[in-house]
């Protein structure tokens, strides 16, 4: 027995996530778990690991609403690849069924992504699909048999921001969870009709078509059509219960079914009798016509419409037409090609006529593009951040750090200055301490408070020296010493620090304005992510982007 856990299961899980984020802070922490480069640990799942990561943060940036991106693989269009059709009986979630289309193969300077519906029955695509706003539904019907629906595009700069590891972001203003029933007046319930496939296309044979022909006459009241080939059969009736489609010189299609045939030798004309009217409906002289066997859909929807392509007699490929022609609100459906009056009779063993077989395949639920998320397997999530000029102001523009991951709702103390309680955008968690004797430290060096008894009270150690501004900014401050905030023991700012070497060092008068500790909470907030590297140097001169990927 296959054990099975849906795509809809990991989707709705990804949803989820992504909620959570809306409704909650999160941020990009980095930290410093590692002194040079030859003493890297590696950080395991486990409670240690979380608590020596947040022990040793150094800063975080948060991470805002318009950053967090549902995500899909990325899947270029490439001449001669081969891509996944549609198939509602196929598990598509490793495969590439769509394809995107970047500004080196379209004229509009976007990354468009198509939905392949059809590849010609697995052949090469050659000709890329180019939108174009007057598309009917947005459907793509290329020169190398590939059929493709236009599912969202991206700009370029959307493109360079959010791209990561293979992925990129789904943008516009699709829903999250559509609703099938928010219009009262057009309620969704079924799919529509995404293709129908011949299942032998290689081997049914024998069925009678005409490839062209022209509207001779205006139509009748009677629904009557004149028509002119040199192809038309003089048989009485041959073409009943066939199907006519009509192109207009202004390229307007229209499609009926035929009733009745008759032959006129004197004027080597034919008069069909079709189900509608062709008069109201604007059919004039000189439409092309093509006669074709007719494709019956039957399900609990409506709306479809099909006719077949067909070589030398046989059906390569069905094509669903008209501006619905896809239909609506099917959830069963069959479909089947009516046997010809004369000329085709495949039940004769003399017969080399064979029918075609067809298997109609329905779209996901409510349409193509009605539930982006779904139906493009999404079940990845990106957080995206990066440090701007600004935000080197606030937590110093040249340091190192070999840690980075993400905190859900830490907690801060109020802004000593302004009393606010929001949650900064970044915050620095380093003490600063500025003092006139900053020479006496060392990078990654450790300073300590002691009391009386030489007891340990405050440890910290070095992360960044900045002689300009006569600043040394220290991390991992371990021991006692958390913060104000949790009522424990904090730097004694009216004691000198004591270096490893044991040089005592002043900090400037007045001490009230010359140490500032961090608005975070030491160890708050839940970690949901780690990574641990070599020591990164940050540089004025770098751009730093975050950007994590998780998938569900």
């Amino acid at each position: 027995m296959a054990d099975i856990l849906t795509t809809k299961l990991k989707n709705d899980v990804t949803r989820m996530f992504y909620q959570d984020i809306l409704d909650n802070e999160f941020f990009f922490a980095v930290s410093s778990t590692v002194i040079g480069e030859l003493n890297r640990v590696q950080s395991v799942n486990a409670v240690y690991s979380k608590n020596d990561f947040q022990e040793n943060i150094l800063f975080g940036k948060r991470v805002f609403e318009d950053d967090v991106k549902f995500m899909i693989k990325y899947y270029p269009w490439q001449k001669d690849a081969v891509y996944t059709q549609y198939d509602s009986t196929v598990d598509l979630e490793s495969a590439n069924f769509y394809s995107v289309v970047g500004p080196n193969n379209n004229d509009s300077g976007d990354y468009r992504v198509y939905k392949c519906l059809s590849n010609n029955n697995g052949a090469a695509s050659t000709t890329p699909p180019n939108y174009n706003p007057e598309t009917t539904a947005q459907i793509y019907r290329m020169p190398d048999g590939y059929v493709w629906k236009f599912m969202y595009y991206l700009t370029e700069q959307q493109f360079e921001a959010y791209n990561a590891s293979g992925f990129i972001p789904l943008v516009g203003t699709f829903d999250i969870n559509p609703d099938p029933n928010a219009d009262a007046n057009n309620i969704i319930t079924g799919s529509e009709i995404s293709d129908i496939f011949v299942e032998n296309f290689i081997d049914n044979a024998g069925y009678p078509y005409l490839e062209s022909g022209i509207v001779a006459g205006p139509p009748g009241n009677d629904f009557t059509i004149l028509l002119r080939s040199n192809e038309l059969s003089e048989i009485q009736n041959y073409y009943s219960g066939m199907t006519i489609t009509l192109n207009t010189p202004n390229n307007v299609a229209y499609t009926y079914v035929i009733d009745t045939y008759t032959w006129d030798g004197a004027s080597d004309r034919g008069t069909i009798k079709v189900i509608g009217d062709p008069k109201n409906d604007g059919v004039i002289i000189n439409s092309t016509f093509k006669i074709l066997p007719t494709i019956k859909v039957e399900g609990d929807g409506t709306g479809a419409i099909a006719i077949p392509r067909i070589v030398d007699g046989r059906i390569t490929n069905i094509e669903l037409i008209g501006e619905s022609g896809e239909g609506k609100n099917y959830n069963n459906v069959t479909a089947t090609v009516i046997d010809p009056p004369f000329d085709f009779d495949p039940d004769d063993t003399n017969s080399i006529d064979v029918r075609a077989v067809l298997r109609p395949v329905i779209s996901p639920f409510g349409g193509h593009n009605f539930n982006l998320i779904d139906e493009m397997y999404c079940r990845h999530i990106l957080l995206y951040s990066y440090i701007t000029e600004t935000d080197n102001n606030k937590i110093g523009a040249t340091n190192s750090y070999s840690a980075v991951g993400i905190l859900k709702n830490p907690t801060f103390i109020p802004d000593p200055e302004t009393a606010n309680t929001a949650s900064p955008d970044v915050f620095d968690n380093r003490v600063q301490v500025i003092t006139d004797d900053y020479g006496k430290f060392i990078v990654d060096g450790i300073v300590t408070q002691k009391d009386i008894n030489s007891n340990t009270t405050f440890s910290g150690r070095v992360h960044e020296i900045d002689a300009a501004a006569n600043t040394v900014y220290l991390c991992s401050y371990m021991g006692p010493h958390i913060n104000t905030a949790n009522n424990d023991i904090s730097l004694d700012y009216t004691q000198d620090l004591i270096n490893s070497t044991g040089q005592r060092i002043q900090i400037n008068t007045p001490v009230a304005n010359n140490v500032i500790e961090s608005r975070y909470t030491q160890r708050s907030g839940t970690v949901y992510f780690m990574e641990d590297f070599f020591p990164l140097t940050r540089e004025t001169s770098s751009r730093e982007e975050y950007k994590l990927v998780l998938e569900f």
